[in-house]
């Protein structure tokens, strides 16, 4: 009998992800997932979509589990909170992401006008292209900035123009973690803290769960196992849930090219389920 695998995190066009909602959904079919959740950042435009391509495959179809990952602040650090089975088609939930949507275009707009002040221009438009039907952030800067040949690599562009007190950084307007995890838990969603071990902030986690934080992902791509069972044992002592993924953009360059959480077990999967008000 083959086992279970359940993947927690992923994108798509949507948002900064590479592959269309159908794309994903077709490689996860390759991959034998038994549920994926789709968790595009600060939107849940792909939703629908990977539902009806997990649909048309029938029985061999992984569950597609409604998500999101909200862009948040915590005292002074900026984290991302997925939230799992949540009400996407709430009314209240989709303006709210479309007022977020706007606050994206414009941070594009303030980033490309740091851009023109030390000599690179790009067009907007070029950025929204990259940004196929969703959420523009500034992986598509990068890409574009890729494709003239300003820079080699998506990290140098980060390095050199885009990251944290690099010269066209512009941060991002985000709420607080717990106006991210009211968000989720009114949409019927948990609340999971996304890759613990890039944050680097292990002592801000058990305030965290103060404002709302129900579950962590300790299984991730860029986590060590030793990093991966620290977070597990976190997770038993302020009992929280343990969520897992493989947080898939792409099939080529940087981050995973497979899908799937090969640690995450039936047993975790089910609790996050039944936290869930479905």
């Amino acid at each position: 009998m083959t086992r279970a695998l359940y993947d927690l995190h992923s994108h798509t066009t949507a948002s900064d992800g590479r592959l269309s909602s159908a794309e994903l959904v077709r490689k996860a079919v390759e991959e034998n997932l038994t549920a994926l959740a789709v968790t595009d950042h600060d939107t849940v435009d792909g939703i629908d979509a990977a539902r009806d391509e997990a649909a048309a495959h029938s029985d061999r179809g992984p569950e597609i589990i409604a998500g999101i990952e909200v862009s948040a602040n915590y005292e002074d650090a900026s984290v991302h909170v997925l939230g799992l089975f949540v009400r996407h088609r709430e009314p209240w939930l989709v303006d709210f992401f479309a007022q977020a949507r706007e606050r994206r275009i414009e941070r594009i707009h303030r980033i490309l006008a740091k851009l023109d002040a030390v000599g690179v221009h790009v067009e907007a438009e070029d950025v929204f292209a990259k940004s196929t039907h969703g959420t523009v952030g500034r992986p598509h800067v990068a890409e574009v900035l890729v494709d003239r040949g300003v820079v080699s690599t998506f990290s140098e562009a980060f390095d050199r123009y885009l990251g944290h007190g690099a010269p066209a950084y512009v941060g991002y307007e985000k709420v607080t973690l717990r106006d991210a995890t009211d968000l989720i838990t009114r949409a019927g969603g948990v609340a999971s803290l996304a890759h613990p071990g890039l944050l680097k902030r292990d002592e801000l986690i058990p305030k965290m769960v103060e404002d709302g934080l129900q579950a962590i992902e300790a299984y991730h791509t860029d986590h060590s196992p030793d990093l991966a069972t620290r977070y597990v044992q976190m997770a038993e002592r302020l009992g929280l849930l343990v969520t897992g993924g493989s947080d898939f953009h792409t099939v080529d360059g940087t981050g995973p090219t497979r899908l799937g959480c090969r640690e995450l077990t039936t047993e975790a999967f089910a609790k996050i389920r039944e936290a869930a008000k479905m």
